[in-house]
């Protein structure tokens, strides 16, 4: 299966029922019909509906004159994760029991995930690009979480028999857009009002702390990210780190870029706009910290920005802080991180809990 725009008029035609409201997703829309609710994922790279989710409880017949889609008997109770991102959510809405088997589990940091592993309760599928198809035939699950990529093939996956669900949410343009999904992902488990209430929680408190930045016109310009081979990614101005950025007072000095995900852009152009940024913030991966040192060992042409000469970077090791698992449902625990280093005195006595300070 590639995964792609429905261009059938059945799949795009419209249900009759009750709307959900949505705040901030951009690719979710739920309707309330009588007897089951239909879940829409807009396409994120084109027009119209990616994928049609019919949720419908386990303990009912199943509605006569369903639209076309994809049946899911709620609540789920055996599913398999590819992304410790929603192993984490399900564990805080209470239903991680229903994880009965992961892909790339050493990249699952979870305590509850790594004990169910251990003790077998949940299988070790293999790698996302090579699942162990045996393994999960034997698990029967009500559903795949899987990461839809443009073009992705899931073939394999799909030539199994199970449902596939396209998670998509970090897909969303906005950082309160991908929270929301746990909205979604609350009515499959059968948990809605919990992920209700939690999202609400959730967009208040970002919402009040971008607020509390709105008036302050002083913004440190910020550059991002590090150069990987001969290009140097960043992210666009309208991705959901690019929004985050502005909604944390930083003058983002890449937001001229539009639309969503990274942009590739050379040493020469990042330095000519960047060069005098007053604040530098990266993520990497690796078991040794990085310093002034190393950093100027790995590239020399780091040494010329100004952050670098004024001792102004701030790093997060994702080898050892859980970033993304931790904040891509909460993003309010990442804005107040990055309002405390653009704007400490907002936060006075704030402490970081991701990025430090480079020595």
């Amino acid at each position: 299966m590639v995964v792609s725009c429905i261009n059938d008029k059945e799949k795009h035609s419209p249900v009759e029922g009750d709307v959900v409201p949505m705040r901030s997703s951009s690719l979710l829309t739920m309707v309330e019909c009588d007897g089951y609710t239909v879940v829409d994922i807009a396409n994120p790279w084109g027009e119209g509906i990616m994928q049609r989710y019919l949720l419908v409880p386990s303990d009912a017949e199943l509605p006569k004159n369903l639209p076309s889609g994809v049946v899911l008997r709620t609540p789920l109770e055996k599913v398999v994760l590819f992304s410790g991102v929603h192993a984490r959510l399900l564990c805080e809405l209470g239903v991680d029991e229903a994880i009965k088997g992961a892909c790339d589990t050493q990249y699952l940091y979870n305590d509850a995930v790594s004990q169910g592993l251990a003790s077998g309760a949940i299988v070790d599928c293999g790698s996302s690009l090579n699942v162990n198809s045996e393994h999960v035939v034997q698990l029967s699950p009500d559903a795949i979480f899987v990461l839809p990529y443009e073009n992705a093939n899931l073939d394999k996956l799909e030539n199994l028999g199970y449902p596939l669900l396209l998670c998509a949410d970090y897909m969303e343009t906005s950082p309160l857009g991908c929270a929301e999904w746990m909205r979604f992902y609350g009515r499959l488990f059968g948990v809605a009002a919990s992920a209700d209430s939690l999202f609400l929680a959730v967009s208040s408190e970002y919402e009040s702390l971008s607020g509390s930045v709105k008036s302050i016109s002083e913004r440190p310009r910020l550059m991002c990210e590090l150069a990987s081979s001969s290009v140097w990614y960043v992210p666009c101005g309208e991705s959901t780190m690019g929004r985050m950025y502005a909604d944390a007072g930083a003058d983002y000095i890449f937001s001229y870029n539009k639309g969503g995900g990274s942009v590739p852009l050379s040493y020469e152009l990042v330095f000519d706009k960047a060069c005098d940024a007053d604040i530098w913030l990266f993520k990497y991966n690796s078991k040794q910290d990085k310093t002034y040192g190393t950093l100027q060992a790995e590239y020399g042409g780091y040494a010329y920005f100004k952050p670098f000469k004024e001792r102004k970077i701030y790093a997060c090791n994702t080898y050892r802080k859980r970033l993304f698992e931790e904040t891509s449902f909460h993003p309010e625990i990442l804005l107040k991180e990055l309002v405390s280093i653009f704007h400490p005195e907002i936060l006075p006595g704030y402490t970081l809990r991701y990025y430090e300070k480079m020595y």
